[in-house]
């Protein structure tokens, strides 16, 4: 049992770099919420970014989830962002 759970704990570890870096590519991505051309490609480069940082964790039973909730909560900002945009119009 040891070796799964020392398992787990380098697979962790090895995700925090990943993790750290998803949040700062995300802090620092622009894009006009007015424009749907951008918004389209905003959407993409948050599946790729999670895809290129976080697709090694798939099959980790925790970290696989996180990354999904991860991407969904930054397409959920984006799709804050747009609807604060239109109510801003």
């Amino acid at each position: 049992m040891g070796s799964s759970v020392d398992a787990m704990r380098k697979e962790f570890l090895a995700a925090e770099p990943a993790l750290k870096r998803l949040d700062l590519e995300m802090e620092r991505m622009k894009f006009n919420p007015r424009l749907p051309a951008s918004v389209d490609a905003a959407r993409a480069k948050v599946s790729k970014v999670i895809e290129r940082l976080m697709g090694d964790f798939k099959g980790n039973p925790v970290l696989g989830p996180l990354t999904e909730e991860l991407k969904s909560q930054y397409l959920e900002s984006i799709k804050i962002r747009v609807a604060n945009a239109k109510r801003a119009a």
